[in-house]
């Protein structure tokens, strides 16, 4: 009696477990692009969270109060004060070449927009600006 499998049982092996990545790649895929997303967002909270700590230590530079006033403040601005540090600005969805504009940059390096609108401070992260500086 010989030992080992034959050639039909290898096959059959191999043909479930093709199934079976087919079944769990797209989805290991799904969880990792949605753990992107988040983190992404986190990064932006916590970058437009920092503007707001560095306008309340730096009150005399926000805009004025009429509604719609508004102005600027960088990332690295943010950095210099000390508040935000390397981990803070990477961006967790980039991807190397990519033409997506939430992909094409390594680190967060855009300005956060305070505006004063509805009797109250909006804080807002975008790419570039030209809103000028607080």
């Amino acid at each position: 009696m010989k030992k080992g499998f034959t050639l039909v049982e290898l096959l059959g092996v191999i043909v479930i477990l093709g199934l079976i990545a087919m079944i769990a790649i797209p989805t290991i895929n799904t969880a990792l692009n949605s753990s992107r997303d988040k983190a992404y967002n986190e990064q932006i909270k916590t970058i437009e969270n920092t503007a707001r700590t560095y306008m309340s230590k730096n009150s005399l530079k926000l805009p004025s109060q009429t509604e719609g006033s508004n102005c600027s403040i960088g990332v690295d601005t943010m950095q210099k004060a000390g508040l935000l540090n390397a981990d803070d600005i990477e961006n967790p969805k980039y991807k190397k070449d990519s033409t997506e504009p939430e992909e094409s940059f390594e680190n967060f390096n855009g300005k956060v927009i305070v505006t004063f609108t509805n009797n109250k401070y909006k804080y807002e992260y975008v790419n570039s600006s030209s809103v000028p500086a607080c």
